[in-house]
């Protein structure tokens, strides 16, 4: 069964995990800037992972082509 039937589901579907990586940077590591005390390393380093992890599962849906 294939999840990604057509090139615009997997236009959106890249879309969606570009801007899920920008939510979750900014929620772990932009975030807790602005209250100090909630600042940690383990924090910043979660949220750095997950950004990048969700960028990275972006761009390599936005270079796949869709089988036919």
């Amino acid at each position: 069964m294939k999840i990604i039937r057509t090139e615009k589901q997997r236009e959106n579907l890249a879309k969606y995990f570009w801007d899920m990586s920008k939510v979750a940077f900014a929620v772990f590591v932009v975030g807790p800037f602005a209250k100090p005390e909630s600042l940690s390393a383990a924090g910043l380093l979660v949220g750095i992972a997950i950004g990048f992890l969700l960028a990275l599962l972006g761009y390599l849906l936005d270079g796949m082509e869709v089988a036919k």
